[in-house]
Order: C-alpha cells, then sequence, then structure tokens
C-alpha cells in the first residue's frame, strides 16, 4: 500500500459471545459517518465453532442492505476499495469471545501478593479457579490436598507469589515443590505455565524446584516491598499467554487474520483506547468511566488522575453467567430492583433460562426487569472490586462513595437493546450511583469496541463516526451528596433559555424532557447541606444538553439506600420507573 495512502472505507466487526455486531464506516460529504450496521447471533459456540461464520453472515447482511459488495469471487474481502466502490480499504476486528484463562492463583498472604495477583489477572480475560493462600489456617489443607485441587482445577496458568524482595523464603519453596508435583501427575500437553512472581532472591531456587516438570517464565515480584505493588510484568504476561494459548487457537481467527493483516484486539483493549481519548478530551478535573456488561464478561474501565485501570470479570454476565452471577449475589438483592413480586425460585428459573439460550429476547415485561436487576447486581460486583484500587484524588472528594466522572459510557446488549433509554439510564444510575454532574452516554450500536480499534488505521473516522450516531448521549445527571428529610428541597434550578425554574426535594429523581438540540444554560443552586462538586451549599451554572432522556436529577441520596418494606420499595422502584419514562 502506497505511503500516502488514505484509508477512506473501513469494515469493522465486533464478535461476542452472544452476538456478533459489524458495520461499515465510510466518508459521506467529507464526514466518516457509519452508513451500515447489522447483528447476528455469533457462531463460537456449537454446532458452529467458527467465529469466522458469523462475520462472514455479517457482511453478507451488509451487502444485501447497502447493495455495495465486499467480497470478491473467490469468497476474500475486497481490499483496498476500488475505483466502483466494491470492497473497503481496511478491515479491524476486536473480539470478547475467547475463553478466558484458567488461572491458580498460589502465594503466602491472601490480603498482600495474593491481593495483588488477582488484580493482575482481573485485567485480562482470566478466571481464577483457585487459590492456595499459606496463612489461610480455617482450612489447614495437606500438601496432597493442595495438589488434588491444583489438579483438579485444571489451570492454563499458575502463578506463584508471596515475599518482598530479600524476604520470605522457605515457604516459597515449599510452595513451589507442591506445584510442581501437581504439575508432574498431569499429562505433559496439559501442564499449565507457571509464572514465578515473588521475592526475586528465590528465582534460582524456584526453577530448580520445578526443573523440567513445567515451562516456567519469571517476572518481576508483585509485592517487592509491603507498600509497593508492581501489576505491570505479571499483567503483560499473563496476557502474552491468554493471545497465544486462547486466542491464537479460536475457532476461525485464522480466516479473519487473512482478511485483517493487523493483530485482531481484544474488546476490552479497544474499550480502555476510548476511554483515554475521553479523558483527553474532557480533561483531568474529572475521571471517566466505561462499562460494559456483556453475555459472558463485566468489563470496568477508568481513567482517574492520568491512569487508566481495567478489570474484566469473566464470571459476571447476563446470559452465559447468569449462574455464576447467581452464586455471589443473594436473590433479595436482585429482587430489590423489581416493582412485584416474584417467588425466588421462580424468579432463579426464569433468569436461567437466559443462560440455556443466550440469544433469545425477554418473553415478558416482568422477565425483562429481572435481566436489568441482574444486570445491576453483575456491574456493581465489579465496580465494588475496581474501586480498591482507584486513586483518591481531585475527582474523588468523597472516599466512600463514587469519584466525579464525566462522561459515564455504558456498553452491552442489556444497556443498548433496553427497549427504552430511560432503562438504560436507570440500570447505570442504580449501579453505579454517580456523584456531582456527569454525562451518560449508551454505545446504542456497541460501537466502541469498534470506535477503539478504528483508531489505528484511521483516528478521525473513529471520532467522526462516533459522534454522528455510534454513541448516544442520554442526558446530564445532577446528584447531590448529602443528607436530608425526605421531601426537604435539595436543589433548585433554572434554565436560562426557557425561563423554567425547579424545585427539586431530596429522595427524589426527576426527569425534565428539554430540548436536545442546542446546548443549555442552568443554574445549579444546592441548599447549603448538599453538594453537587463544588463544595456544600455552593452554586454554579453549566452547559447541559437534554439527551434522549432529559435532565436527570438524582436526589435519592448517595449511598442509595431503598426501603426496607417491600412494598414501599416496589412502590419506590415502580415509580422511578415510571419517572425515567421506562
Amino acid at each position: 500500500m502506497p505511503a500516502d495512502y488514505r484509508v477512506e472505507s473501513i469494515l469493522v466487526a465486533d464478535c461476542g459471545s452472544t452476538m456478533t455486531k459489524s458495520a461499515v464506516v465510510d466518508l459521506v460529504e467529507g464526514q466518516y459517518r457509519l452508513v451500515t450496521q447489522v447483528e447476528v447471533p455469533s457462531t463460537v459456540e456449537a454446532p458452529w465453532e467458527d467465529v469466522s461464520q458469523g462475520v462472514e453472515h455479517a457482511v453478507a447482511q451488509i451487502e444485501r442492505a447497502s447493495g455495495r459488495i465486499l467480497f470478491d469471487e473467490q469468497g476474500l474481502l475486497i481490499t483496498p476499495e476500488r475505483a466502483g466502490g466494491q470492497g473497503v480499504d481496511a478491515f479491524v476486528i476486536t473480539t470478547s469471545a475467547v475463553p478466558p484463562l484458567r488461572i491458580v492463583l498460589a502465594g503466602l498472604v491472601q490480603g498482600l501478593s495474593l491481593a495483588s495477583a488477582r488484580r493482575a489477572a482481573r485485567s485480562i480475560y482470566a478466571d481464577v479457579v483457585e487459590v492456595i493462600a499459606l496463612d489461610d489456617v480455617t482450612e489447614r489443607r495437606s500438601e496432597e490436598e493442595r495438589v488434588r485441587l491444583i489438579q483438579q482445577a485444571r489451570p492454563d496458568v499458575i502463578c506463584i507469589v508471596g515475599g518482598t524482595d530479600g524476604g520470605a523464603t522457605t515457604a516459597l519453596a515449599d510452595l513451589a515443590r507442591v506445584v510442581t508435583l501437581a504439575c508432574s501427575l498431569l499429562e505433559e500437553e496439559k501442564r499449565p505455565v507457571v509464572i514465578f512472581a515473588g521475592n526475586a532472591d528465590m528465582r534460582l531456587e524456584v526453577a530448580q524446584i520445578i526443573g523440567e516438570e513445567a515451562h516456567l517464565k519469571v517476572v518481576d515480584n508483585v509485592r517487592p516491598t509491603l507498600d509497593v505493588e508492581n501489576l505491570s510484568p505479571l499483567r503483560e504476561e499473563i496476557e502474552t499467554i491468554h493471545r497465544e494459548r486462547k486466542m491464537a487457537g479460536l475457532p476461525g481467527l485464522a480466516v479473519l487474520n487473512a482478511w485483517n493483516p493487523q493483530a485482531i484486539m481484544t474488546t476490552a483493549q479497544a474499550q480502555s483506547r476510548v476511554i483515554e481519548y475521553l479523558a483527553r478530551k474532557y480533561g483531568p478535573q474529572k475521571g471517566v468511566l466505561g462499562v460494559d456488561i456483556g453475555g459472558a464478561t463485566t468489563v470496568v474501565t477508568v481513567q482517574l488522575d492520568g491512569l487508566t485501570q481495567q478489570i474484566i470479570r469473566t464470571d459476571l454476565g447476563t446470559s452465559y453467567s447468569v449462574e455464576r452471577v447467581l452464586d455471589q449475589v443473594e436473590m433479595d438483592d436482585i429482587l430489590r430492583w423489581v416493582p412485584f413480586s416474584i417467588e425466588e425460585g421462580e424468579a432463579r428459573n426464569l433468569l436461567l433460562n437466559k443462560s440455556l439460550r443466550p440469544t433469545t429476547l425477554p418473553a415478558t415485561h416482568e422477565t425483562l426487569l429481572l435481566e436489568q436487576a441482574l444486570a445491576r447486581e453483575a456491574l456493581r460486583l465489579a465496580l465494588t472490586e475496581a474501586r480498591e484500587t482507584w486513586p483518591v484524588g481531585q475527582a474523588s472528594p468523597y472516599p466512600h462513595l463514587s469519584p466525579m466522572f464525566e462522561p459515564i459510557v455504558g456498553s452491552g446488549g442489556v444497556l443498548s437493546c433496553a427497549p427504552r433509554p430511560g432503562q438504560a439510564a436507570l440500570i447505570l444510575l442504580d449501579a453505579i450511583q454517580p456523584i456531582g454532574v456527569s454525562t451518560l452516554v449508551l454505545d446504542r450500536r456497541g460501537f466502541v469496541a469498534a470506535m477503539g480499534a478504528m483508531a489505528s488505521v484511521n483516528p478521525l473516522a473513529a471520532v467522526q463516526a462516533a459522534s454522528l450516531g455510534g454513541l448516544v448521549n442520554l442526558g446530564t445527571v445532577i446528584a447531590p451528596v448529602g443528607q436530608g428529610r425526605e421531601g426537604e428541597i435539595a436543589l433548585r434550578l433554572k434554565v436560562e433559555e426557557l425561563h423554567l425554574e425547579m424545585d427539586v426535594p431530596y429522595g427524589s429523581l426527576e426527569v425534565y424532557r428539554l430540548p436536545a438540540s442546542e446546548p443549555l444554560t442552568l443554574q445549579v443552586r444546592p441548599q447549603r447541606h448538599f453538594d453537587v462538586g463544588w463544595g456544600p451549599g455552593r452554586g454554579r451554572k453549566i452547559q447541559f444538553s437534554g439527551g434522549s432522556v432529559g435532565l436527570i436529577i438524582d436526589a435519592r441520596g448517595r449511598p442509595l439506600t431503598l426501603p426496607p418494606d417491600r412494598d414501599r420499595r416496589q412502590a419506590k422502584v415502580q415509580e422511578w420507573l415510571w419517572g425515567m419514562g421506562a
């Protein structure tokens, strides 16, 4: 391709565990636009077990819908675009359908080195299937029991951590012997990679203990000192193994690699790029948050104080991972978000049906609300873990609450397929509980990952296509922090251009559907007990856009507390749904 060649038309595809999305972005009247998009069931599972078939089905639908020829006579993608308009200049692909790595963590102290190793693993498509902690006196496992646990876990990776540099040695040597014995009892082709990320002084001894029984990788200590955490080397090694052992073996990937000379990105990697771009666009005063609630995986990406962090929970999803969510959440916590009474057993069965038929839509309004309630709890679990490592800076005036974010981007089928935008907004509000002033943005077309991948071939196309139809502004949220009596005025607001004044009582969730075409000026005057990000009782004028939902005033309190009485709680939840137009 000539050095001065400009990529104008781009075919993008995102292969999820449930659905495969594909789209064409092209230059139209001087601007890049999302011109055609389709969504089809993914083909990563039986009976197809070939991810490329889902992409081919999607591209064939694009051809029928647009009349544009994308394949040649041999069934290969035409690149670059021909003079007659056939084909595209580039093809980019992301996927979240790659099976996660199965990881066993083995270490000395649960709250230190093992906690650090878990955080490193959570930033990759990995599933921590077993943890062996020598300080866990409640279990008192024998060496034989630990060996059996490793064998039963069938890990792809065993990560040994523990000891500060120059610290513990004997216990680490004992742990390495347990791991070595477990590996020696496995068939050679099924033996895991062993990563040592502990006391640097023990590297040679650990290598001698493991010998030829397993493939050993050595990286820097995750806890070189008690107060220093060093996750990057371990994270990068796990990511390399995931790419080599899992992504490379994804059925049908070789076909897609022939279409695309660039490395295929994971959906989470592509989303991280978008969050970093938004952080540069909006500035450092607040953080940027992206959440993706998928069928098998929930991803939380945050940019705070110049640092991007991501947590990938492969055990939290709204279809394939339903049973694993239910193992971690009390059914009462799910049912608190629905405005009707239902037996726990019946609710559980309805939710488990989704894991059996992942691509089906809810058959009733009640089932829809149940699935959305499950999504709140899955996202809450992911956020709770993610918050453990978020830095406390100017965006976090209240460390026990959510930081201030601008914007908040929501992705995933449960959000994008919500029948009404107010339902998607309410899921985000209930799970994240934002504070201050922020904007809710919905990835209505599943476009965020594609935007991140497109940036590698044409950054301008990624930005323009996202702003011209890829992302939807749900509205501006104002969420005061403070306590008051229910019904007491928490905020006074005035929209200057409309001469509209509003008093918002504490405990309420108010939505004002205002014109979304032009920015409006809003005077925000919190009462003295309430803070919207500028200090208690301090007001300000802001510019905002109405969005598809409107101006949302969430004065329900932080942290959000639901009434303990079931009837009152259900009435409140129904009131919030009606208020959000849901």
